[in-house]
């Protein structure tokens, strides 16, 4: 991770990338606008960055060890499995069977929420066509 931050009279402009090409790159433009300083830091990473790729290592389907499984409906179950797994684990931790039934229910619709949310994007990424026929036919009139 690189970060790039040009100081200028009234702000500063700060910019993180993965790539040390890029970085480079973004360094000449800010100097081409005369800025008092420019840093180039190499080894930076932002907290909020590290949260995002924490999340979208397990929950992001194209990015966890689960997107080898070709079937979403496949992949769906499994991640349903693995959440009343955890599931279990805090309400054992917490010693309540209670904490286990409100847990699991929060837990299975997150994961349906998400899984219908890809799968519909995929869906309309795929075949746009697929909702073409939803509201008003061609001639205006409902179908």
């Amino acid at each position: 991770m690189y970060r790039v931050i040009g100081y200028f009279k009234g702000h500063k402009v700060v910019k993180y990338f993965d790539d040390r090409f890029d970085a480079i790159d973004f360094k000449d433009i800010v100097d081409a606008n005369y800025p008092l300083q420019v840093t180039f830091e190499k080894g930076v990473y932002p907290v909020q960055t590290f949260i995002v790729n924490s999340w979208n290592t397990i929950m992001d389907h194209k990015m966890n060890p689960l997107s080898k499984i070709p079937d979403l409906g496949v992949r769906h179950v499994v991640m349903q499995f693995l959440a009343w797994m955890w599931c279990i684990i805090f309400s054992m931790s917490l010693g309540s069977i209670t904490v286990f039934g409100v847990s699991a229910v929060a837990h299975a619709l997150l994961i349906a929420g998400v899984v219908i949310t890809v799968g519909t994007f995929e869906t309309a990424r795929r075949k746009p066509l697929y909702f073409g026929g939803l509201g008003r036919g061609n001639g205006g009139e409902h179908e």
